[in-house]
This record gives C-alpha cells, sequence and structure tokens, in this order.
C-alpha cells in the first residue's frame, strides 16, 4: 500500500512539474528542474519499497508501469509544446507505449506478469533485466532535467554574452534525446517482436 501511495505521488510532483515550466521565471523553471529530479528519484525507490515490505504485487508492477508511461508521456509532450523537442519525438514514445501496454495488457490475460511475458534471451535482457531497466531510467534522469535546465537558461541567456553558451547545450540535449528515444525502442521492439506468439497460438474451439 505505502509503495503504492509513492507510486501515485509521482503524478502530483508531474503535475507541478508542467505548471512551473510554463511560467515566465526562471526560478520557477529551476524549481521545475529540481521537482523533475525527484519524481524519477521516487520511480527508483517505490518498487525497493515493495520489495523491502514483502508487497510485491501484479497491482503494483501495472500501477508503477502506468504511471511512468503517465510521466515519460507528459514529459516529452510538454517538451514538445515548450519547442525543446522536436514532435516525432512524443508521436515515436507515445505510439511505442500504447503498443507495447497493449500487447502487455493481453499478457496479463493470459496470467502472465507485465515482464514475464518475455521467452527469448536477449528479449529478457532488453525490457526485463534489471540493468537495462536502471539504464533507460538513468537516460531518462539526465534528458528530462537537462531540457529542463536548457529552459530556464534560454529564458535569461538569450540576448547576453552567455548566450553563446546555449547552442552547445541545446546540441547536448539533442544527443541524449537521441539515446532516450533509442533506448525506448530498443526495449520496445522486443515486445512487438514476441507477441506473435499471442496471434498464433491455437484458440478455444
Amino acid at each position: 500500500m505505502l509503495a503504492n501511495a509513492i507510486t501515485l505521488s509521482r503524478l502530483f510532483f508531474l503535475a507541478l512539474c508542467v505548471y512551473l515550466l510554463n511560467l515566465p521565471d526562471v526560478t520557477a523553471r529551476l524549481v521545475a528542474f529540481g521537482m523533475i529530479i525527484v519524481t524519477i528519484f521516487i520511480d527508483a525507490i517505490d518498487g525497493a519499497i515493495a520489495r523491502r515490505r514483502g508487497s510485491v504485487s501484479a497491482l503494483g508492477a501495472v500501477l508503477d508501469i502506468a504511471i511512468d508511461r503517465v510521466v515519460e508521456n507528459v514529459f516529452w509532450i510538454t517538451f514538445v509544446d515548450l519547442q525543446l523537442v522536436p514532435l516525432w519525438v512524443a508521436l515515436v514514445v507515445v505510439t511505442r507505449g500504447i503498443l507495447t501496454d497493449a500487447v502487455r495488457g493481453f499478457a496479463m490475460g493470459q496470467g502472465l506478469q507485465p515482464f514475464e511475458m518475455m521467452k527469448t534471451d536477449w528479449g529478457r535482457w532488453l525490457v526485463s533485466q534489471r540493468f537495462m531497466r536502471a539504464l533507460y531510467g538513468v537516460a531518462k534522469a539526465v534528458t528530462f532535467p537537462l531540457l529542463a535546465l536548457l529552459h530556464a537558461l534560454v529564458f535569461v541567456w538569450t540576448d547576453t554574452p552567455q548566450a553563446v553558451y546555449l547552442p552547445p547545450l541545446r546540441i547536448a540535449a539533442n544527443v541524449l534525446i537521441g539515446i532516450t528515444i533509442a533506448m525506448n525502442l530498443l526495449r520496445g521492439i522486443p515486445v512487438l517482436i514476441e507477441s506473435r506468439r499471442f496471434f498464433y497460438a491455437e484458440q478455444p474451439k
């Protein structure tokens, strides 16, 4: 119960981040930078708390995935709206998320846990292995705050001598965006590939 409450608290911090990012105030945007880090950190601890308290459940796993998907999609869409990220990035992430979650939902209907549906060794390594999940989390944990920081610095550095630092920061942000999207697809495509067996499974008569 505590772990699920912590997971749900991410929605509050998410809403606060989006609100602050849209304010024409550098302090608000810097606070949003910190709040994004908090929001991502919560995702790292809720599962650990559930395991320590022995309260791991199918509901908790589904809730964690759902909230993580909401947070990820809302941040990408917000950064598109703030003109920090191209539209295609959000479209790719949202489409990938809908498709993989639909497959996982069907797999759960067959009695499988969200990450248990992966049968191949390479699929389990990319999708279910804790190292890969953590690596993707780190990619988002670096990319999202950097975009928020860039948003704040653009506000105060434009038309000042410090503006010369903005292009390198944009390049760094674009590189991180590319890495994060590549990992997003790398961890999503195996789910879609392995879902083929559900289509070819023998149907009940």
